[in-house]
């Protein structure tokens, strides 16, 4: 009887795990956050082993801190807003996290976004953002002048392509300016005389050593 009954709580588990994961699946897959092209780009053994990409990312990818789209760090949320808690980042964030404040990443700021482009309450601010960032009209954060920058590099940039990923791109390497309120070059050597901030991932060391994300980060890092 107790292993009859040890092994039907087994099966309950692992059908609730089986459910949950199948809810967290289909949420992600209809939210537009999820960068499937992105994802197998940065992740080639997935695509080598022909996973799913979705369901990798919901059963290994975040914990792996594997990037969903290119404005979304699952690690960086876990350890702000989840306390390291084992639960799927970019399900919070749909499901709590965007309309509570949190940021999926620090140079995407979802309520400014929302009130500055007039979002519609129930839509999703980052949604939004990643379906028109190629469009050249709108910026993630208020510390990204769009014109501005549109004007000094859109013919380096080109069409249809996101000025903000340029930005990513070539910051740190060029020390670009991404407002006329802000000297890149003077931030790096006034204030990135430390090591850059400890992460887990190669890309956000990466981002982290762009003056306007390192200045970003360190500011939500205080707020």
């Amino acid at each position: 009887m107790a292993n009859r009954l040890r092994r039907w709580r087994a099966a309950a588990r692992s059908w609730s795990v089986q459910a949950r994961l199948l809810r967290e699946r289909r949420l992600i897959a209809g939210s537009g956050l999820f960068d499937e092209s992105l994802y197998l780009f940065e992740a080639p053994d997935v695509m080598r082993e022909e996973a799913e990409p979705i369901e990798h990312f919901c059963r290994f990818g975040w914990r792996e801190g594997r990037r969903p789209n290119l404005y979304f760090d699952p690690l960086w949320y876990r350890d702000r807003y989840l306390e390291g808690a084992d639960r799927d980042p970019l399900v919070h964030y749909l499901t709590i996290g965007e309309s509570a404040g949190c940021r999926p990443v620090c140079y995407f700021d979802p309520h400014w976004y929302a009130r500055t482009y007039r979002l519609p309450s129930r839509a999703n601010a980052l949604a939004h953002f990643l379906a028109h960032r190629r469009s050249q009209r709108f910026a993630p954060n208020p510390d990204f002048d769009l014109a501005f920058y549109l004007d000094r590099y859109g013919v380096e940039i080109g069409p249809n392509r996101d000025p903000f990923a340029h930005h990513l791109r070539f910051g740190a390497a060029r020390d670009i300016d991404p407002s006329p309120h802000f000297d890149a070059g003077h931030y790096r050597k006034s204030t990135m005389t430390d090591l850059t901030p400890e992460t887990r991932t190669p890309w956000a060391a990466a981002d982290l050593r762009v003056p306007l994300v390192h200045y970003l980060d360190t500011q939500y890092r205080r707020s």
